[in-house]
């Protein structure tokens, strides 16, 4: 992994030329506002990938998608993957930001290894909850009632993810991300995005890992 992480920038490199799989890939209802702006990271791995599918729960935006977009998409729900019409084995297999919406993970978890060989990576990416920001918010007194995405349940740290993998047969190499794209950090070319640009590279120079946005994990099947 790189050593400053972004993460829809390094998903995307891992994926150039790869089988993939994502799962959880609608993004919410959101999908076509993201197409619209070139920010859906779906639409960007078709891109670089050698073969892309994708699963969801959301039946309706998975035909449509199939449909209007000719996307291979599948309908299923990562609980019960067992139940996914799909069967193959991927190079690369994407949960970004989907295990803090799942009600039980170890269900999914052991689900996604029908998908996977002994050569597949698993890319799990999930908000921090030590990251500054948020730190910053509850030393204000602004607690999680105010600010947290009302579709997220859990809250995973380093090593309680660390923790939840192992005990679910996988290895993993464990990291941070520090933003969404370094397109969104940056905004625009205008001057004045360029000097907060200029600015914002200073402070994450300065940030200790452990305070990023998000974890970033590589996972595997243990050998």
């Amino acid at each position: 992994m790189s050593l400053i992480i972004f993460r829809k920038d390094e998903i995307v490199s891992l994926c150039k030329g790869k089988k993939v799989l994502h799962l959880g890939f609608i993004q919410h209802t959101i999908y076509e506002k993201k197409i619209q702006e070139n920010d859906w990271l779906h639409s960007k791995l078709d891109e670089v990938s050698d073969k892309l599918v994708g699963v969801d729960y959301l039946k309706d935006a998975v035909v449509n998608i199939r449909e209007k977009y000719k996307y291979e998409c599948y309908f299923g729900d990562v609980m019960q993957l067992d139940q996914c019409e799909l069967n193959d084995t991927f190079d690369i297999i994407v949960c970004g930001e989907l295990i803090e919406h799942i009600e039980n993970p170890g269900l999914m978890l052991d689900g996604i290894k029908r998908f996977m060989n002994e050569n597949t990576t698993l890319i799990i990416t999930t908000p921090n909850p030590w990251y500054v920001e948020r730190i910053k918010l509850i030393k204000r007194n602004k607690l999680e009632d105010q600010w947290l995405n009302k579709e997220h349940v859990s809250w995973f740290s380093y090593e309680t993810l660390k923790q939840l993998l192992a005990r679910k047969g996988y290895n993993a190499q464990g990291g941070y991300y520090y933003e969404e794209s370094t397109e969104r950090m940056k905004k625009s070319n205008s001057l004045v995005d360029k000097v907060k640009y200029f600015f914002k590279k200073i402070v994450m120079s300065y940030t200790p890992e452990r305070l990023y946005d998000g974890l970033f994990f590589l996972v595997q099947l243990k050998k």
